[in-house]
């Protein structure tokens, strides 16, 4: 009989029941690493709040490809350590639902807490009227 992980069961199944776009690294990656990363939908936008303590401003690289509607979060912070300091890096990436406007996504740091916020887009955005 093969044996499952539990972590692949729970990600799976949230994953088939809530259909969620977008998603982060799998969930085994976030409970090894730590991160905490939330996630928050309303009629008129998304809100995804990832930790990342002992980061500083100035180390946080923040990138966008509305191409690929795609959002990359780079950061690193010193740790220390019994063996001396040491770097700790993040790379996360997650991809951003055509119902969201990516051109008008917004970055707020504070605290150590990364808010991204990105508007919902309206239903008139999605149509558009042509004529000959």
């Amino acid at each position: 009989m093969k044996q499952t992980n539990p972590l692949e069961y729970i990600e799976r199944s949230l994953n088939d029941f809530l259909n969620l776009t977008p998603v982060f690294h799998s969930l085994e990656e976030v409970y090894k690493t730590g991160d905490q990363v939330r996630f928050n939908q309303s009629e008129s936008h998304m809100i995804i709040q990832v930790d990342l303590p002992g980061v500083l401003p100035e180390n946080l690289d923040l990138t966008t490809d509305t191409q690929q509607r795609d959002v990359y979060i780079k950061a690193s912070r010193e740790v220390i350590s019994h063996d001396g300091v040491r770097e700790h890096t993040y790379n996360r990436s997650f991809s951003i639902g055509r119902e969201f406007d990516i051109d008008k996504i917004k970055f707020k740091y504070n605290n150590g807490v990364l808010e991204v916020t990105v508007p919902r887009r309206t239903r008139e955005e999605h149509i558009r009227k042509h004529t000959l």
